[in-house]
């Protein structure tokens, strides 16, 4: 059984012998690596991506607990999850977000089941107090054995009228670009690592393109409308050569901060932040 510490970086399980660490822990500011060429327009053919997935309010729990939320990732499954053996979520679709889940701190065993048929076991360890996202998906080359990561859920408090936004990469695609209203903002983004950013609330125009080029486009352009007060996290899943690209949203209300106007914020798991905008001290790193 694989045992890997979780931190304030994403922490990546494979279901084979060990876990993967040459594409996590790659950075302290803005990325993620994604999404590949492929046809997957259809991902999104409405013109609009409103952060309304699953929205909820911080839960308060005792000192020693944590609070986990599930993602299901994988394409075409219906998935059961238990956690230290005790089922706790049971036909997670794809893109589906369970949770939050109570779970105390220390090593912390995770089991993705489909149909009675266990898909994979992993161990971590949980801060207490933490809150984190699990997220079971397809690595980015291999088989069909899934992958799992483990996101920490940025829970600081923004400015009035900002939104923190969060992007993860956990689809089978290869290094990416990640472009917002035209510019590129994150650049070499891989799969397992995330980018967190400070943002006016509005709707973006997001695409994604293969990595240092403007072309061909991997998703969108779509519209992305964030949700003010809260963090809003935003996953890549699927695998783009079998069509089965898709998106899971998470939202968590957060409490504002203030009524400032700060710029950019750049943090993130990986890979290297493109400049846009950057003036004004950061908020958080």
């Amino acid at each position: 059984m694989d045992e890997v510490g979780s931190g304030t970086r994403a922490v990546q399980f494979w279901c084979s012998s060990s876990p993967r660490t040459d594409a996590t822990n790659r950075g302290i500011l803005v990325t993620a690596r994604t999404l590949r060429r492929s046809s997957v327009l259809a991902l999104l053919t409405a013109a609009t991506l409103g952060l309304a997935g699953l929205t909820v309010a911080p839960k308060s729990y005792a000192a020693d607990d944590a609070e986990v939320y599930v993602i299901q990732g994988l394409p075409g499954r219906s998935v059961d999850v238990a956690f230290n053996g005790k089922t706790v979520a049971k036909g997670i679709g794809t893109a589906k977000v369970a949770g939050p889940f109570k779970i105390k701190s220390g090593t912390t065993k995770v089991t993705y089941s489909d149909g009675g048929e266990v898909l994979l076991e992993r161990e971590w360890k949980v801060p207490a107090g933490a809150s984190q996202d699990v997220v079971v998906h397809l690595p980015a080359k291999g088989g069909e054995d899934p992958a799992i990561t483990v996101f920490r859920n940025d829970l600081s408090a923004v400015p009035q009228g900002k939104a923190s936004l969060t992007v993860a990469h956990t689809a089978r695609v290869g290094e990416a670009d990640i472009r917002v209203d035209g510019k590129v903002l994150f650049a070499d983004i891989a799969n397992g690592e995330s980018l967190n950013l400070v943002v006016p609330v509005k709707t973006y125009k997001v695409a994604i393109v293969p990595a240092g080029k403007s072309e061909p486009v991997v998703l969108g352009p779509v519209s992305l409308t964030v949700k003010g007060g809260a963090l809003n996290r935003v996953y890549a899943l699927g695998d783009p050569s079998k069509k089965t690209m898709n998106v899971a949203v998470h939202v968590i209300d957060v409490k504002n901060a203030g009524s400032g106007k700060p710029t950019w914020v750049k943090t993130g798991t990986g890979g290297q932040a493109a400049t846009l905008q950057p003036t004004g001290p950061a908020l958080w790193s």
